[in-house]
C-alpha cells in the first residue's frame, strides 16, 4: 500500500510539472535522484519531447500534435547517470527539425543528428560539428544561434556549410592540416555573420590565431 501511495504521490508531482513522462524505479531508488530531465519541450509544431525511464530502460519520446509517439533515442540502463552526455541533447529547433548532440566521451569529440521533428526520422547525422556546444558543461550550450551548421571534411581538405532549412551546402577550401588537438575541430575557436559574410576564427598547430571569411550563398 505504501508503495502505492508513493507512486501516486509522484504522478501527481509529475503532471503538476506540466510533465508528460513517468520517470520512476523502485528496485533502483538512486535512478529517481538521478539528473534525467524528464521535463517536456513543446516545440513550435505542437511536436513535443521527454525522457522516461522505468527500472528496464532509460528512452527519449517524439510526440506530435497527431498524439503518435516515437521513441527516437535509448540509452542503456548501467549508463543512466551519463544520458545528458551520450543520449540526445536538444541543441536547436528548425522549421522542420530538430539538432540534438549525443554519444560524447568524457574527453573526445560529439556525435550530432538531424530529426523530422514531425515523424521523428533522422535526416542526417554529423560528427564533431565547429564553434557549437564544444563544452558539454557549459550551462545554456545548446544556444546556437546560426541556421547552419559546419564541420571540417578532412579527407577533402573542406569546410562544409550544410543550411538545415534549405538542405543546401557550401564547400570552402580548407586545406591546412589541425593535429595539435585529439579533436581538430576544437581548435575552430568562433563563429560570427554579418551581411552574409561568415567570419570563423581557429588556431593551428603553431598556436597563431587565423580568420577566414566565407561569403553565404544559401539557395
Amino acid at each position: 500500500m505504501k508503495r502505492f501511495l508513493t507512486i501516486i504521490l509522484i504522478s501527481l508531482s509529475n503532471l503538476s510539472l506540466g510533465q508528460s513522462s513517468i520517470c520512476f524505479c523502485d528496485e533502483f531508488p538512486v535512478m529517481n535522484s538521478s539528473e534525467v530531465n524528464c521535463d517536456t519541450l513543446v516545440f513550435k509544431n505542437d511536436s513535443k519531447i521527454y525522457w522516461q525511464f522505468n527500472c528496464d530502460s532509460v528512452w527519449l519520446t517524439l510526440e506530435n500534435r497527431y498524439n503518435s509517439k516515437t521513441v527516437i533515442n535509448q540509452v542503456p540502463l548501467e549508463l543512466y547517470g551519463y544520458t545528458y552526455r551520450v543520449g540526445y541533447h536538444l541543441i536547436k529547433e528548425f522549421s522542420e527539425s530538430l539538432l540534438f548532440r549525443h554519444g560524447c566521451p568524457a574527453t573526445g569529440p560529439c556525435d550530432y543528428s538531424l530529426l523530422d521533428k514531425t515523424t521523428g526520422k533522422h535526416i542526417m547525422d554529423f560528427g564533431q560539428l565547429i564553434c557549437i556546444d564544444t563544452d558539454i558543461q557549459f550551462e545554456n550550450a545548446h544556444e546556437y544561434k546560426f541556421d547552419f551548421v559546419v564541420y571540417l571534411n578532412v579527407e577533402t581538405a573542406e569546410l562544409i556549410i550544410y543550411f538545415i532549412n534549405s538542405n543546401h551546402i557550401q564547400r570552402h577550401p580548407f586545406k591546412e592540416q589541425l593535429t595539435y588537438d585529439v579533436i581538430p575541430a576544437r581548435q575552430f575557436n568562433e563563429m560570427n555573420l554579418k551581411n552574409d559574410v561568415l567570419t570563423i576564427n581557429y588556431t593551428n598547430d603553431e598556436q597563431q590565431v587565423k580568420i577566414i571569411d566565407i561569403k553565404l550563398k544559401d539557395k
